[in-house]
């Protein structure tokens, strides 16, 4: 089903907390927070890469459903740092329909109660533990797996989040931790570390870490595709050509690797360097066919007299 604009800026909004995942064309699947919601679109909150334009899929997971809300096309409309407003333009009417029940049974919650209530994100039996944690690296990894063993499913909205709040940087002292855990641990252990992880993106202070998943597990394609993904997400980017330069960086950074001992490490960074390249050029190919494509459209919008309003 596709979405008329109109509807998009028309219909009612309701203020949500809904946890989400978010994938689209140019970056692997990562996570987000739904602010409002409408029939025709929400607000975002996710480090997920979002650039207007941009066509995203949602998975988002609402009280009380069974199963994710599916939104199989989202467009960026709008960007304010980690923040974006998504018109819903493609959605399967089974969907649409659950959509429609989630929404009138919020609009009439918020009408009888005047606003509409969220719990935090953080569970109530994790708050407070912050500073605990933050003074000891080995308790928050060990008390991290524990609560990826028990639910990883809810893992990055409860207790990853969690050890988001304290630990906001990767430091040594956790990624010592970490890399502890990888070296005698197993498959939970290396996937609860490289889950966590996906808190630090962009950054290069657990490349120790990834080296060490690489050496023992180097024909485990599950962990070497996650391995791909925490060096490939860019965290911040700016510009048309943003993501394409992040990933030079990344590309630079991956030479150290080739210094390193183990065949398998010096093996994924040769690897992984020339795929870099490749989507480098990709990148960069494909923000110059999108500009292209949008002064085409805006020419042909001026001729009709058409302006765009933003979502």
């Amino acid at each position: 089903m596709n979405l008329k604009a109109e509807d998009q800026r028309t219909a009612p909004r309701v203020a949500v907390q809904f946890h989400a995942l978010v994938s689209g064309s140019v970056q692997s699947e990562g996570t987000g927070t739904i602010l409002d919601l409408s029939r025709g679109g929400c607000r975002l909150e996710s480090q997920v890469l979002m650039l207007p334009g941009l066509s995203l899929e949602l998975r988002i997971a609402v009280p009380g459903l069974e199963w994710a809300l599916m939104i199989d096309g989202a467009d960026v409309q709008w960007t304010d740092e980690d923040r974006a407003g998504l018109a819903f333009v493609r959605i399967r009417e089974t969907e649409r329909q659950r959509l429609d029940n989630i929404m009138t049974a919020r609009l009439a919650r918020t009408s009888e109660d005047g606003d509409d209530k969220q719990g935090n994100l953080v569970p109530v039996e994790f708050q407070g533990l912050e500073p605990v944690l933050s003074k000891n690296p080995e308790v928050a990894v060990s008390k991290g797996l524990a609560w990826f063993a028990q639910d990883r499913a809810e893992f990055p909205f409860r207790g990853g989040s969690l050890l988001n709040r304290a630990f906001p940087a990767c430091t040594p002292e956790l990624a010592a931790a970490l890399g502890t855990l990888v070296q005698s641990g197993g498959d939970t252990e290396v996937e609860f570390s490289l889950a966590l992880l996906q808190n630090y993106r962009g950054s290069t202070s657990a490349d120790g870490v990834l080296k060490e998943i690489v050496s023992r597990f180097p024909q485990d394609d599950r962990k070497m595709d996650g391995v791909r993904i925490s060096i490939n997400s860019p965290g911040a980017v700016s510009g048309e050509f943003g993501l394409a330069e992040a990933w030079r960086v990344k590309k630079e950074s991956l030479t150290r690797w080739l210094t390193d001992t183990r065949p398998a490490v010096n093996a994924f960074a040769q690897q992984h360097m020339a795929e870099l390249d490749r989507m480098i050029v990709a990148e960069r190919r494909r923000v110059e066919a999108e500009r292209e494509l949008r002064e085409r459209s805006r020419h042909e919008d001026e001729s009709d007299g058409y302006r765009a309003k933003p979502f």
